[in-house]
């Protein structure tokens, strides 16, 4: 990890916790705490007194432990931000309503049964390819640099082809490559699936908005239908449940309060809570993966 990306992911966390960006001050403390330099060397050499520089890395610290939720010093700030590489991956489990937390850059853990899944689920795992292709990608990003994650690539891949998890989150701090993890996974199985979106939640679209969205991408595709059974659009999990679909909600932080509680809905996005419920609980075929810096509350 070179010391531009350790920058990068510190000016994330400062910004989403101030609304500022790292100063030039701020810099150099980071820049001398990585090259293992004291407070008296890094005064030396912005040329201020030792304990003006030492105030202004413990306001750092401190702003860095908020956004981080653990206590972080100049002592280890680096152990702390190198872990900032790791993805946590997530999947709601079904049987407990609770999230249970994956590092698959670790010791990978395949729980006893597969989650999020029903018998049926599990016979139609081997089923052949959908003969029908639908794909809504015009909001995903162009992939860009993309580094070597091929154990959370195969890991992902697992669950959603082989296991058939129905909710999967895949959270983190900004900068860690977690939009790029999404697109390349999507290259790999899009054609696993007879409908492949990419929906951006950074405009805060209402539940209504985004299922209102999801029902026109589904009924659009399918062949116009005049019969009167037919006239009327079906709640988004029936055609999850009627056809094989990969969904990707990007920037789902963008639901959650800011400076509350991780993973609390705004009021206007509370409805979310329920629908990753319904995916979550429901059986049906398809798989939603949310992408953002926080994981939902699971409901109770």
């Amino acid at each position: 990890m070179n010391f531009d990306e350790v920058l990068k992911l510190a000016d994330d966390l400062v910004f989403a916790r101030t609304g500022n960006h790292l100063n030039e001050l701020q810099e150099m403390i980071l820049r001398g705490t990585w090259s293992k330099e004291s407070y008296d060397e890094i005064a030396k050499k912005v040329n201020l007194s030792e304990p003006r520089v030492r105030e202004v890395g413990m306001e750092l610290w401190q702003i860095i432990s908020q956004e981080l939720g653990e206590k972080v010093t100049k002592r280890n700030f680096k152990s702390a931000i190198k872990r900032l590489q790791v993805s946590i991956i997530s999947h709601l489990e079904q049987h407990h309503n609770r999230i249970g937390s994956f590092n698959i850059c670790g010791e990978t853990r395949h729980p006893p049964d597969i989650p999020n899944s029903h018998p049926d689920d599990r016979e139609t795992s081997n089923a052949k390819q959908p003969q029908t292709q639908y794909r809504d990608l015009s909001e995903m990003p162009d992939l860009g640099a993309f580094y070597d994650r091929a154990s959370e690539l195969a890991t992902l891949r697992s669950w959603i082809l082989e296991q058939r998890c129905r909710l999967i989150a895949l959270t983190g701090m900004s900068g860690i490559g977690k939009t790029a993890l999404a697109v390349q996974l999507v290259q790999q199985i899009k054609d696993e699936f007879e409908y492949v979106v990419w929906c951006s939640l950074e405009a805060s679209p209402t539940p209504s908005e985004f299922q209102a969205h999801l029902i026109q991408l589904f009924t659009q595709s399918e062949k116009p239908d005049t019969s009167a059974t037919n006239q009327k659009s079906l709640p988004p999990i029936e055609y999850l449940q009627k056809h094989r679909c990969l969904v990707v909600l990007d920037d789902i932080h963008n639901l959650f309060c800011s400076g509350e509680l991780a993973g609390k809905y705004q009021p206007e996005s509370s409805e979310y809570r329920a629908l990753f419920k319904q995916i979550e609980k429901l059986s049906h075929q398809s798989c939603f993966l949310l992408v953002g810096w926080e994981q939902p509350i699971s409901a109770s």
